[in-house]
């Protein structure tokens, strides 16, 4: 069956995409069914002015004419206008200041670029069909992201550029490609050769390894003292890590059921503090008292409500694995004994480097 071991991806912003508003790429996606994280965030007019003069100065070294930066900082940017004069005679070559590009964002201004000469005006109208808008040289984060969150990917170079998507996510990619098409970008779908079916078992043992041992590293630091949020987007990433060994395990065989009960040990470690942290006020002075004890205020209803963070904790089989034990013995749960954990992580690398 045609891509039964997965498929191999990779995608190539083409000519055809061109700057748009985020608003405009919003409506694409939701048309296409494609979640909005997908949608590349606005890098910032500070951004776009250096587009702007970059792609302005390519092509006046010709017309005899050269920008030069004088300053430059988060929130001002002068570069100076000089015409460039070559004696082959004498060889030698002058530069004659003639203008200034400036640019400035003081009391919330920047909207247009500062200066009288005609280069000055070509800069100001290179900034102006940019300002605001997601350039082409934007998507990759985003679209890695995506991938890799949304479709369970594993890079298969150290920079990226091609990622192995397990077959259960496959769905996913006819959707992302009409999306794409629609923004000027082609995304590129391969079979997998049965030959290099082992090339790519080791690329996602290698990948699930490497997460692991990040979450794991994350964890180890936690002591309390962070935000709720923190430990929610902790949790998080375990869910997606442990959808994602499934897929692969589903798709190329691996095995993951030590990585599965990692997860499981790192998860029921980091829901504690959760539970801990969201139900413990810290005031001030820095002393701690239980919500709802004389002196405290009010519960958050939003850090208190699973709601308010779908998918994190109603997704955790874990977490509804110890709400229930508590339902039926109503007696607090045993602490957690993490002893093991250090013993299950390696043998997981152990498991893993057989692949």
């Amino acid at each position: 069956m045609k891509y039964q071991n997965g498929a191999f991806v990779f995608y190539r912003v083409g000519s055809g995409c061109r700057p748009m508003m985020p608003q405009e790429i919003t409506a694409l996606a939701a048309q296409h069914g494609i979640s909005a994280r997908i949608v590349p965030a606005y890098g910032g007019d500070r951004a776009q002015v250096a587009r702007a003069i970059s792609a302005t100065s390519s092509g006046l070294s010709r017309q005899g004419w050269l920008l030069t930066s004088i300053k430059t900082s988060q929130h001002e940017v002068v570069y100076g206008i000089s015409a460039v004069t070559k004696d082959q005679a004498r060889e030698r070559v002058d530069h004659t200041f003639t203008d200034r590009v400036r640019w400035s964002d003081e009391g919330g201004n920047g909207a247009y670029i500062e200066g009288q000469h005609a280069i000055a005006q070509q800069v100001d109208a290179a900034y102006q069909a940019i300002r605001g808008r997601i350039c082409p040289g934007d998507w990759t984060a985003s679209l890695t992201e995506y991938l890799l969150s949304e479709c369970h990917a594993q890079a298969m170079r150290d920079d990226g550029r091609i990622y192995y998507v397990p077959s259960a996510s496959l769905t996913h990619l006819a959707p992302l490609g009409q999306f794409l098409q629609a923004v000027g970008i082609s995304l590129v779908v391969c079979e997998i050769e049965a030959e290099a079916v082992a090339v790519v078992q080791q690329a996602a043992s290698e990948g699930l390894a490497e997460e692991l041992e990040r979450l794991q590293a994350a964890v180890a630091s936690f002591d309390g003292e962070q935000k709720p949020s923190n430990y929610k987007a902790r949790i998080e990433e375990m869910t997606q890590l442990r959808a994602r060994a499934g897929a692969y395990q589903a798709a190329l065989g691996i095995a993951t059921e030590q990585v599965t009960a990692v997860l499981d040990a790192l998860e029921s470690q980091v829901q504690r503090l959760l539970d801990v942290r969201e139900n413990t006020v810290v005031h001030r002075s820095g002393r701690r008292s239980d919500r709802g004890t004389v002196g405290s205020p009010p519960a958050d209803a939003l850090a208190q409500s699973f709601d308010a963070v779908p998918g994190i904790r109603a997704s955790s089989a874990e977490y509804a694995r110890r709400q229930a034990e508590a339902a039926e013995s109503c007696t607090p749960l045993e602490p957690i004994n993490a002893a093991p954990l250090g013993q299950a992580l390696s043998a997981a690398r152990h498991q893993i480097s057989m692949w």
